[in-house]
């Protein structure tokens, strides 16, 4: 069978929506032979954030960060080990939207799989926006799990 997806981004947050969505990835991984590219990003606007309404430093708040990130990365890339999927974890900084398309783009994805944000006021609209621009920018399909 050809490989239909031959690399797909799993940008991962640790929510239930992106464990959903890992778990759908893996699951669609494996019966296409396909690469996941798992990759966590460590939003600097809201490392700014969090640094000023916390009282630590903006390194401080980074590190528990990228650790968090990683602690992600690493749960996704045992799903993957156990169903026998390749993976690749990685965690950059910037903002999520940017970086997703950028390395979607850099990586030569097939498909970018998403968990559906279920975010209610602020929280809500922001990440509709968020994943309107990954929709309207991404140069390869894009999957939203419920």
């Amino acid at each position: 069978m050809q490989e239909l997806f031959k690399k797909i981004l799993l940008p991962i947050s640790g929510s239930e929506e992106s464990i959903n969505a890992t778990e759908f990835a893996v699951k669609l991984a494996s019966a296409h032979g396909s690469q996941i590219i798992a990759l966590h990003v460590v939003d600097t606007s809201v490392v700014r954030q969090l640094a000023r309404h916390s009282g630590k430093s903006p390194g401080e708040v980074e590190i528990e960060m990228e650790e968090s990130g990683w602690h992600y990365l690493f749960h996704a890339e045992e799903m993957a080990k156990d169903s026998a999927v390749k993976i690749v974890v990685l965690l950059e900084q910037g903002l999520p939207q940017e970086r997703i398309l950028s390395k979607a783009k850099e990586l030569g994805a097939d498909l970018i799989i998403f968990g559906q944000a279920r975010g209610r006021g602020t929280r809500g609209r922001f990440l509709d926006k968020f994943l309107q621009q990954v929709l309207e920018h991404a140069t390869c399909p894009v999957l939203v799990v419920k």
